[in-house]
């Protein structure tokens, strides 16, 4: 069976690690190092997931959301926030979807078990999302 691909950007190198290491068993993971790396290998990558620091140099997470949302190829592409931006603030839930059109957030520091349930709940709806399609227009998936 083929992973799915999780594409990871984050400006930390430990962040990067920590993330490949916790995702790495499910999923076939690419990194970048800054925005304009991620906006790259998602074009040339096709990842079926992406996750992103909110605050990094290039091009900042939010606006990588925006560009994969509105500008790319797959803009049903799921993109998580993860960010300490919001540590001791309360977020809305849904503040970052209704901002910037992500999926998911994920405020640093984080467990890795938070890290990989919300990553699996996210393509699993997807997953479920494709095949209810599929059943709709006569397929057989």
């Amino acid at each position: 069976m083929i992973k799915p691909k999780v594409l990871i950007a984050d400006d930390i190198a430990e962040i990067r690690l920590l993330l490949r290491h916790i995702l790495q068993p499910n999923f076939d993971v690419v990194i970048a190092k800054n925005g304009e790396e991620a906006w790259e290998l998602f074009n040339s990558e096709k990842p079926d997931i992406v996750l992103t620091d909110l605050i990094m140099p290039r091009i900042k997470g939010d606006e990588l959301c925006r560009r994969i949302k509105l500008q790319s190829f797959a803009p049903d592409t799921p993109v998580v926030l993860i960010t300490a931006a919001t540590r001791d603030k309360e977020i809305a839930d849904g503040f970052w979807k209704k901002a910037v059109g992500s999926d998911g957030f994920i405020s640093k520091p984080f467990e890795p078990k938070q890290v990989l349930d919300l990553v699996k709940s996210i393509m699993d709806g997807r997953r479920n999302a494709k095949k209810r399609s599929s059943l709709l227009a006569g397929g057989t998936k």
